[in-house]
């Protein structure tokens, strides 16, 4: 039921994008494009994709289970709006930027319940990256550098686009403050980074992880 259900919506909100787009290219007279599948959050009441997770049964986004409730999310609005339209391509999966999703993600990092490190994982089966995540001022260059490899070692392994948009604050800290990006960036709380360092690892240089073998995937 409630696959059929995301499917279903996901195929209404596609269609009517489907026939806009189609009205709007007839009458500026140039070729349709695609229409991108993706579900982007805004602090907007109504607009968090988090609170969607939340509503598939997890008591807050982080929780054990998000990341299968994300995976389970992007099938089938990709299933669903793959049927409603004929050109689809862009990104077209979930978004998770925290300080864009004031309804879930930013109560989620406050309740304690998500972690940078959980929503690394749940970068696997989504879209992009770690989106949109204020960390202390204070955080090692090398530490930031690791933290983007790991986003690149998911992207090359899994043969998917990611990304990563963290923001060190300087002069904000855990346990409290908070940052303000104002508009659709909205604001985010600080999040705590692993303090274990990765300088000898980040430093031997190179900026390049050997290609996998795919044939071999298990």
């Amino acid at each position: 039921m409630l696959c059929e259900t995301v499917k279903k919506t996901a195929f209404k909100v596609t269609r009517v994008g489907q026939l806009v787009a189609q009205e709007a290219s007839d009458r500026l007279g140039i070729p349709f494009g695609i229409v991108d599948l993706s579900l982007a959050p805004t602090p907007s009441v109504g607009d968090s994709v988090a609170e969607i997770l939340e509503e598939m049964g997890l008591a807050s986004v982080g929780a054990p289970g998000t990341t299968a409730a994300l995976a389970l999310l992007n099938d089938q609005v990709k299933k669903g709006g793959v049927m409603a339209s004929s050109f689809v391509g862009g990104l077209s999966g979930a978004f998770l930027p925290v300080s864009e999703d004031q309804g879930g993600m930013i109560d989620a990092v406050n309740r304690g319940a998500l972690t940078i490190e959980k929503l690394e994982a749940m970068t696997c089966v989504c879209s992009v990256g770690l989106d949109m995540i204020a960390i202390p001022g204070t955080t090692s260059a090398a530490t930031i550098s690791g933290i983007i490899a790991d986003e690149a070692a998911i992207g090359m392994i899994n043969q998917k686009t990611t990304a990563v948009r963290l923001i060190p604050v300087v002069g904000k800290d855990v346990g409290g403050d908070t940052v303000e990006f104002g508009g659709l960036l909205g604001y985010a709380p600080i999040q705590r980074v692993n303090t274990f360092g990765c300088e000898a690892f980040v430093n031997r240089g190179g900026g390049r992880i050997p290609a996998p073998i795919h044939s071999f995937k298990n």
